[in-house]
C-alpha cells in the first residue's frame, strides 16, 4: 500500500459522510496553517500528511471505529472528531499525553466524541501510521487501527 491509499480512502470516507449527512461541510487546512503546525511542533510533516489536510475536507468530521467487543449494552463503537490545526497544536503543546508522546512521533489526530478525554493519535514515524487512543491517566495505548487507510476504510458513519 502506498501513502496515496490514505488520500483515496479519506476521499471515500468524505463521500460516505456526505451521503448520510448531506449538510456536512468539512474543512481543509491551508498552507499557512500547516507551516504553523511544523513550526510550533518543531517537526517536518510527511508529504502524505500535508496532502491529506490540504486536499480532503475532513476537519470536523465525526465517525466511529469498532474499538471494543460488542455486548448487550454497548455496541463497542467509539466515535471521534477529526480536529483542526489549532487543536492539534494545542493538544500537542499544552496538554498531556500530547506533550509527552510528541517526541516519540505521535501527533494528536482526533478527540473522543464520547467525552472520555482520551484523545486519538497517529504515529508519524511510519509511512502507514498506526492509530491509537492514548489514555491521559497512564499514557497506555489502545490501537484503534493498523493504519490510517484502514481507519478511513472501516469508519462507521
Amino acid at each position: 500500500m502506498t501513502n496515496n491509499n490514505i488520500i483515496i480512502e479519506a476521499k471515500k470516507l468524505e463521500e460516505r459522510i456526505k451521503l448520510k449527512y448531506p449538510d456536512f461541510i468539512g474543512k481543509k487546512a491551508t498552507e499557512n496553517e500547516l507551516a504553523k503546525l511544523e513550526k510550533e511542533l518543531k517537526i517536518k510533516l510527511p508529504e502524505w500528511y500535508v496532502e491529506l489536510y490540504k486536499t480532503v475536507p475532513l476537519i470536523n468530521a465525526e465517525f466511529g471505529i469498532q474499538e471494543d467487543e460488542a455486548d448487550e449494552d454497548y455496541d463497542g463503537v467509539s466515535y471521534m472528531i477529526l480536529e483542526g490545526i489549532d487543536d492539534i497544536i494545542n493538544e500537542s503543546t499544552n496538554y498531556e499525553p500530547g506533550m509527552s508522546v510528541l517526541e516519540d512521533g505521535y501527533i494528536f489526530f482526533a478527540s473522543c466524541s464520547h467525552g472520555s478525554g482520551d484523545p486519538i493519535f497517529i504515529n508519524l514515524s511510519s509511512k502507514q501510521p498506526s492509530v491509537f487512543r492514548i489514555y491521559h491517566d497512564d499514557y497506555s495505548k489502545n490501537q484503534l487501527a493498523e493504519d490510517l487507510t484502514s481507519l478511513f476504510k472501516n469508519a462507521i458513519i
